[in-house]
């Protein structure tokens, strides 16, 4: 399913709640998505600094914000068609650390858009100097996902895939 929103107990639209969600789920400029995010106490070690699979983390949570943003929505793609991405393939180059406390943006752009899959590179940026962090490449596969069945790769409904080839419009 793709731009669905949920109601209020009314039955009617809450566009307070819709401008909140907006800006938790960050922006696009220029075509790439920007998420941002605090480093909290849990994201460190005892040292203040962001353990290497937290990066892995952010990224996730900055490509949930993004395929929102796009109007996709993954819940009820699950739930109404049985759809579901995931990532097949990461590579991932740490550059910098960051700190307890730091502002983070992570920054998502496409890459790629195949019939089935699409590729993503994401940087994962100090808000206050701008330096790289970390920067991945994801591999995402759409599958389905029937009960019991292991999943199996399949092609990208078209309103899916016309939402991705919006932005990659945007972009070029």
């Amino acid at each position: 399913m793709v731009g669905g929103r949920q109601k209020n107990q009314a039955g009617t639209f809450d566009h307070a709640n819709l401008v909140a969600d907006a800006m938790l789920d960050g922006r696009f400029d220029a075509g790439n998505h920007f998420y941002p995010l605090r480093v909290q106490y849990e994201d460190t070690d005892a040292g203040g600094i962001v353990y290497h699979a937290q990066y892995l983390a952010f990224a996730e949570r900055a490509r949930s914000a993004w395929l929102r943003c796009l109007g996709i929505d993954q819940p009820a793609m699950l739930a109404d068609d049985g759809l579901g991405f995931v990532v097949r393939r990461i590579e991932v180059d740490f550059y910098l650390p960051a700190g307890l406390g730091d502002i983070l943006d992570v920054e998502s752009g496409l890459l790629r858009l195949g019939g089935a899959s699409l590729k993503l590179q994401q940087k994962i940026i100090n808000r206050e100097n701008r330096h790289i962090l970390a920067r991945l490449v994801v591999d995402i596969g759409l599958v389905a996902l029937a009960d019991g069945a292991r999943p199996k790769i399949c092609r990208l409904p078209a309103a899916v895939k016309a939402k991705f080839s919006e932005l990659a419009l945007s972009v070029g």
